[in-house]
């Protein structure tokens, strides 16, 4: 029986020629993010273990994104003891206000995740990193610590569940329609808790990295351990300029087993929203079309790269988003916002009407930058509309692809971009 790629991965990075599902690794870790509102307590955590360095200070990687700008003076406060941390440790891998961006878009980005490889972060969306054909999960800050200081961590081998995904993308659907798609399909049953999901199929190699990194942001939600899409010539190309180390592709073996295996034709995908206050509430756009709404929300680590921004700007050039909404466009990082600059994106998302943020997690986690208030309905293409994410308990979410929310603000009610 052969392996799967994350069996093999794990295999690699413990010295075993194979592993099982069930099985204890101890397996070596390429690199461990921490960010700011977690960072202090992991590094107190890991003095706690008698160390002063850690095991590589090229791969602990440091972010600001939770706090950042701070919008007071108990955030700015964390942010200042943050930075006093990260300087006394002489972390090489600083992204600060300035270099700052969402710390799983920054991962990936940057080249801190490489294929074949495990990284860790201690924010719940590290399962991105499985975009790059990398084994990419969230830990605590004990996990954490110990990481920081062996270079290593512990997993179960987890069982595989794959999704093979056919068919040709239609006009304006998108990866979060995918993914909304499947959590409708599986919803939360326990079904899914603790494996990894495997990404294939001809849909797949079609679908760019920033397609990718939206499907497995989102295995997180569905109770996954991990996301993956195997490495190929998409990856290739962008890891090319970027890339921090040497990394060989793996695929999963023609006779690796799979406790479930699901197909899915993306033709039949249609513009897809979760409704307030379940993930796996999902209903074709069309079901809910014209609903009133008064605030929409793009960006997160889910849905805030140049990919997303360019879409909107093609949905919105020349045209004004409705008097009733407020807009906010958050891109993932510096990075994508410099793009976006340049490009013309944001000059056009700024022309229709909407507000352009520093690059952070922003309202996402309900901290800052547009949160909701009581009685508000917000469109978001971020990951999770559950009460209280974004803000106010009373407010409910809808969560939607880029596509649908900018069709949507041209309106003022939920639209399906296809009937533009």
């Amino acid at each position: 029986m052969g392996m799967t790629i994350t069996e093999k991965i794990m295999a690699n990075n413990s010295g075993r020629e194979k592993v099982v599902p069930g099985e204890l690794v101890w397996v070596d870790v390429h690199t461990v993010m921490t960010m700011d509102y977690l960072g202090k307590q992991c590094f107190n955590k890991f003095r706690s273990l008698g160390k002063t360095e850690v095991f590589d200070k090229d791969r602990v990687i440091c972010v600001s994104d939770h706090l950042v700008p701070p919008p007071n003076q108990k955030f700015a406060t964390m942010l200042n003891e943050w930075r006093a941390v990260v300087r006394e440790h002489d972390i090489t891998h600083f992204y600060d206000l300035g270099r700052q961006g969402i710390a799983h878009q920054i991962m990936v980005e940057q080249g801190h995740v490489l294929p074949g490889k495990i990284s860790i972060g201690t924010d719940s969306h590290a399962n991105t990193y499985g975009a790059v054909g990398a084994v990419g999960n969230a830990v605590g800050v004990t996990d954490a610590a110990v990481a920081m200081a062996t270079g290593k961590a512990w997993f179960r081998v987890p069982e595989a569940v794959k999704f093979h995904i056919t068919g040709e993308w239609q006009p304006w659907v998108m990866a979060k329609d995918l993914s909304l798609h499947i959590m409708g399909m599986m919803h939360w049953n326990g079904h899914l808790i603790y494996k990894t999901l495997e990404y294939c199929g001809p849909a797949i190699e079609a679908l760019d990295m920033a397609g990718r990194m939206t499907l497995c942001n989102m295995t997180v939600d569905l109770g996954a351990k991990n996301g993956i899409v195997a490495p190929d010539k998409v990856t290739a190309a962008y890891l090319k300029p970027v890339a921090k180390g040497d990394w060989e592709p793996l695929q999963s073996d023609p006779d690796a087993n799979y406790e479930a295996v699901y197909e899915v034709d993306v033709s039949k995908v249609v513009p897809t929203i979760a409704k307030p206050h379940k993930l796996d509430d999902t209903v074709p756009v069309a079901e809910v079309e014209g609903t009133p709404f008064n605030k929409a929300f793009v960006g997160t680590c889910t849905n805030g790269r140049i990919e997303d921004l360019a879409i909107m700007a093609k949905i919105l050039e020349g045209k004004r988003i409705h008097r009733d909404v407020n807009m906010i466009v958050v891109p993932a990082s510096q990075d994508v916002y410099l793009q976006a600059i340049k490009k013309g994106y944001l000059t056009t998302l700024i022309e229709a009407g909407a507000a352009i943020d520093t690059p952070s997690c922003a309202a996402c986690a309900g901290i800052h930058t547009g949160v909701a208030g009581d009685g508000d309905i917000v469109l978001s293409a971020g990951n999770r509309n559950m009460r209280g994410r974004m803000g106010s308990k009373e407010a409910e979410i809808y969560l939607t692809s880029p596509a649908v929310v900018a069709a949507s603000v041209l309106t003022g009610r939920i639209t399906d971009p296809r009937n533009l």
